[in-house]
């Protein structure tokens, strides 16, 4: 009894002094952790402020530039122009003049001296069709007209015999017309048959197809051997040496339309080179189904450069006005329900309120009626955010910036044409 209340006591006294032991570790490494942090918190780095900031806390807000530099293609410079009101058109080109050569009599086509491509002359045989037929016909009548001659002849001389009798009075009154009226109809005999004759050296001379006008075979429809009908088609011919394109004009833009205006175009195929026309014609009437007017216009080809068919597409100038202040497009801006140019005066940027009139899109001009003089650079690239006010530098081919002058040498004129 004795020796376990002692067991008792000495486990009691060892688990005291193990849980003092554990308190004290315990306190030691919190005294150690403490003291890290504080360390910690005085050597903080600088980007604990970004962290903060993060977090929420006050930014410092970074000074606004004060100069602006821009690269050279960032400027243009506006310019005194004449300025050009037009109105686009579409359309192919077809030559003014195209015929069709056709058979004029029935037969087989002996020749087709022509194929497609080649230029004739004025008058060049083109097609021959068998003439037998015809020769044989025109035969018959030079027999027959030679017959009424003949008949004719014979009937004149009795007239002539018995007009001397009637004066003798060898025969009677009706003996004298009887013979007058059969040499009359001998004769009338006679013009027929020359009529005939006339018809069937006409017919014959059909046979040989020439063409009406100089020009070039557009197309062969009949070949050697085939039998050819009356009116049949056997050969196109165009003259490219005068073209014409049939545009559909709005009804509401005829009233500035008129017979001689302008038109230039661009033909495809030839991207580079510009053609000029006029107009030579406007329909009386709008077309069927739409509120267009057909407006045809002339154009000269006597190169033969433009062929039938190709596509067109141009202007017709309706307006032209000289001398007139244009800026590119591109430094027109919109703000705030206002037209405005930032350009260069004495080396930094300005705010210039603008009022504009017409506009070219194919130019990228624009007429400027207010607000802008000529000769004045102005920035024509979309750079963001503009500050009025701030100066403006150049970079030039070294690196380095410039001043930028308050205007540039004011160019040749050159014309800018504005769309409706």
């Amino acid at each position: 009894m004795k020796s376990s209340t002692i067991a008792v006591a000495l486990i009691a006294g060892a688990a005291v002094a193990g849980g003092g032991l554990f308190a004290a570790k315990r306190m030691r490494s919190n005294a150690e952790t403490a003291a890290a942090r504080a360390a910690a918190t005085t050597q903080m780095p600088a980007t604990t402020t970004a962290a903060t900031a993060q977090a929420g806390g006050p930014i410092a807000t970074p000074a606004a530039p004060s100069v602006m530099e821009v690269a050279p293609t960032d400027l243009g410079v506006s310019e005194t122009r004449e300025v050009r009101r037009e109105l686009p058109l579409t359309g192919q080109l077809r030559p003014i003049r195209q015929a069709f050569v056709r058979a004029k009599v029935a037969g087989e086509v002996l020749e087709m001296q022509v194929k497609e491509g080649e230029t004739v002359k004025n008058g060049q045989i083109l097609v021959r069709i068998n003439p037998a037929e015809y020769q044989a016909r025109l035969d018959e009548r030079l027999a027959t007209l030679a017959g009424s001659k003949a008949t004719w002849e014979n009937n004149e001389r009795t007239r002539r015999n018995n007009e001397e009798l009637l004066r003798k009075n060898f025969i009677s009154q009706q003996a004298y017309d009887n013979t007058l009226a059969n040499s009359s109809v001998a004769l009338e005999q006679v013009k027929a048959a020359e009529a005939n004759v006339a018809l069937a050296r006409k017919t014959l001379d059909d046979t040989i197809l020439r063409a009406p006008w100089a020009g070039m075979i557009a197309e062969r429809a009949a070949q050697v051997g085939d039998r050819a009908a009356v009116d049949m088609k056997l050969l196109s011919l165009v003259d490219l040496a005068r073209m014409e394109i049939e545009a559909a004009v709005p009804a509401s833009e005829i009233p500035s339309v008129a017979v001689g205006q302008e038109v230039a175009f661009r033909v495809e195929g030839f991207a580079e080179r510009s053609f000029t026309g006029r107009v030579a014609r406007i329909a009386p009437q709008s077309t069927a189904g739409s509120r267009s007017i057909l407006v045809y216009i002339d154009m000269p080809n006597t190169d033969g450069t433009l062929k039938g068919g190709m596509f067109a597409k141009g202007n017709l100038t309706l307006t032209r006005r000289d001398s007139v202040v244009a800026a590119p497009i591109a430094a027109l801006r919109e703000e705030r329900g206002d037209t405005v140019v930032y350009a260069i005066r004495d080396g930094r940027l300005a705010r210039l309120p603008v009022k504009t009139g017409a506009r070219n899109d194919d130019e990228a001009w624009a007429e400027i009626t207010q607000g802008l003089d000529a000769g004045v650079q102005v920035i024509k690239t979309n750079l963001g955010s503009m500050n009025p006010g701030i100066e403006v530098r150049v970079t030039n081919a070294r690196g380095g910036a410039e001043p930028a002058k308050t205007e540039a040498p004011t160019p040749a004129p050159a014309p800018a044409v504005a769309k409706p």
